[in-house]
């Protein structure tokens, strides 16, 4: 069994894996049920989503990680070392993985690249969309953020590093890793820099050739394995795009949506589907502690 424990409001992030023929019985825990129990049944545990998580959170959370582990009990993404968004950016920058850095808004500092945008540290809802270009803008920008509710302590100024794949196209890439499994999953395509769900029918044949080839080899798999542990994450997507023909890593999600798909026209896209699926449901199968073991 494998159990994914989530915050109580994105458990629905990986339902559909909940009595799925996988190859592995999948369940499901919220922290506040994780925190009622005294007794918890041997299986591979899966910690996510820290970033949603309050401080005495984290600290029960990783309390009983280490529990866990003590009973030699398999647990991935300690809750105690996994990094936020602002460390994971700095500190990819730092290590030369990243060619951009970050910086926390109330620092004050002024970037050493231009043009920036604005995100919240812990926030899934994307960038905002303005990119600034002198320090002027970028302070004017700050003032408005926070006027509009986002918390100044939370509020990340990220070096813009996007590049398009076409002219007016933008391609996200992402891969996964679950303990010592790694493979790609499918690209999002969109005709913005914030290419968070794409734009169906943006395309092209050609581009869904190189996205099934990508998601059978893996090939920026090396790049993205030093992100992951950097990053000191186990389980998790990391989305990144190629700069320079170089990998630049902008997140990596501990509880991303698990959408299994096959619905799409292309039929090469949903050959991509197919085989992400199995290389999920492979990853699965590797990190299963089977019911033998349970008992």
């Amino acid at each position: 069994m494998i159990i994914f424990v989530l915050s109580a409001e994105h458990r629905y992030t990986h339902e559909t894996l909940v009595g799925r023929r996988s190859g592995a019985t999948v369940d499901l825990l919220t922290y506040p049920q994780l925190f009622q129990l005294r007794q918890l049944p041997r299986a591979t545990y899966i910690f996510t989503d820290h970033d949603r998580l309050p401080t005495e959170m984290l600290r029960a959370a990783a309390s009983i990680y280490q529990q866990l582990r003590l009973q030699g009990i398999i647990a991935l993404n300690d809750p105690a070392r996994v990094l936020s968004r602002y460390g994971l950016l700095r500190a990819l920058f730092q290590r030369g993985l990243n060619q951009f850095n970050a910086y926390r808004a109330e620092e004050g500092v002024t970037p050493e690249r231009w043009p920036v945008f604005l995100r919240a540290d812990g926030d899934h809802m994307g960038p905002l969309p303005e990119l600034y270009r002198r320090a002027r803008e970028l302070q004017a920008g700050i003032r408005q953020a926070v006027d509009r509710g986002i918390p100044m302590s939370r509020l990340l100024v990220i070096e813009y590093a996007a590049q398009p794949t076409r002219p007016g196209l933008f391609t996200k890439h992402s891969s996964f890793r679950m303990g010592k499994s790694e493979f790609a999953c499918t690209n999002v395509h969109d005709n913005q820099w914030i290419a968070k769900t794409g734009k169906r029918g943006i395309a092209t044949p050609e581009l869904y050739l190189e996205e099934l080839r990508i998601v059978r080899e893996n090939p920026h798999a090396p790049a993205v394995a030093a992100a992951f542990e950097a990053a000191g994450i186990d389980y998790g997507r990391a989305d990144f795009g190629m700069v320079d023909g170089k990998v630049q890593i902008y997140e990596i999600n501990t509880n991303p949506n698990i959408a299994l798909r096959d619905d799409h026209p292309s039929e090469v896209r949903q050959q991509s589907y197919r085989a992400f699926e199995e290389n999920y449901f492979g990853a699965l199968r590797a990190n299963d502690t089977p019911d033998e073991a349970r008992r």
